[in-house]
């Protein structure tokens, strides 16, 4: 995606904003099983080979409300939030038991569209629809409606968003394609600085042949993305129950298969602050559920 205009109007505080549309940003741009549900490495730094993925900490089915829970994301205080794909409605996590507690919506009369994921920067909250459209908006109350700001990516024609998440040590924000136009040997993820005037950065391009020499079938698609402690990329994919880690290069360092006995339709990642990796899965012929995994020091769950 080169060339990207800078979202400075993302700056603006929406506390007091009404609801309105930013400025358009144009110019964006069957399947075989893993052999090991343990990560393979393809480097001596890994942040999956951390974790034993036949092993969880636990899971909570949700309440129906999440059925089509679409992605995670944490507020630099530790409290998780979550959204589902139909509606502008954020509803706050306990990271600890699964218990869903409050929600709000993004407008007085309620945002519809096919939300893909959410990140949160500060006391910014953002979330992203499939055609690109960013929404900006500040944390509410309990059954509150929130005033926003909406930006076009422009990214419609050449990528359908299924992730969002925050790289804080490029100050930008990560956009996963499902499907990206144009790209047949790639699975892309769009770098999209927060700064205003910052110079353009390089999209993070995943060669499906890497991603194959590690076990994972090229039709490998994005569902999730996001940012570990060490700076590394995780990317989950719903379509290959696969979850494989980047460096900032876009080359692969691990991948694992992940059962798809216990994730039905991965479609959140997120990492808490003390390292527990979750996991959102919509309704996919069982409930909606919300999977941690510690990592092995920390390890103490269920094995199923």
């Amino acid at each position: 995606m080169k060339n990207l205009l800078m979202i400075s109007v993302l700056g603006v505080a929406c506390s007091n904003a009404p609801e309105t549309d930013g400025h358009i940003v144009p110019d964006a741009r069957s399947v075989p099983e893993i052999p090991s549900e343990r990560p393979v490495r393809d480097s001596s730094v890994s942040f999956l080979d951390r974790y034993d993925f036949d092993q969880r900490l636990w899971y909570r089915d949700l309440p129906g409300r999440l059925d089509e829970v679409s992605g995670l994301g944490f507020s630099p205080d530790g409290r998780l939030f979550a959204h589902d794909d139909e509606l502008g409605r954020v509803h706050e996590i306990d990271p600890h038991t699964g218990e869903v507690e409050k929600r709000f919506d993004l407008g007085e009369e309620l945002v519809r569209g096919d939300f893909e994921g959410i990140t949160i920067v500060g006391h910014r909250f953002f979330l992203i629809t499939s055609v690109g459209e960013l929404y900006e908006f500040r944390e509410g109350q309990d059954r509150e409606d929130v005033a926003f700001i909406r930006t076009d990516l422009g990214l419609q024609d050449r990528c359908e968003v299924e992730g969002l998440d925050y790289d804080s040590g490029r100050d930008a924000l990560l956009v996963a394609c499902k499907t990206s136009r144009g790209e047949d040997d790639h699975a892309v993820v769009h770098r999209i600085s927060l700064r205003v005037e910052a110079a353009s950065l390089p999209d993070l391009r995943i060669l499906r042949s890497d991603l194959e020499t590690l076990g994972v079938d090229a039709s490998f698609a994005p569902s999730g993305v996001a940012v570990t402690p060490m700076g590394t990329v995780l990317v989950i994919s719903a379509r290959n129950d696969a979850l494989v880690e980047v460096d900032h290069a876009g080359r692969v360092v691990a991948a694992v298969g992940l059962p798809s006995g216990r994730h039905p339709q991965p479609e959140g990642i997120a990492i808490g602050g003390d390292g527990t990796l979750y996991i959102a899965d919509e309704k996919n012929g069982k409930e909606p559920r919300l999977t941690a995994y510690g990592a092995r020091s920390d390890r103490s769950g269920e094995a199923s």
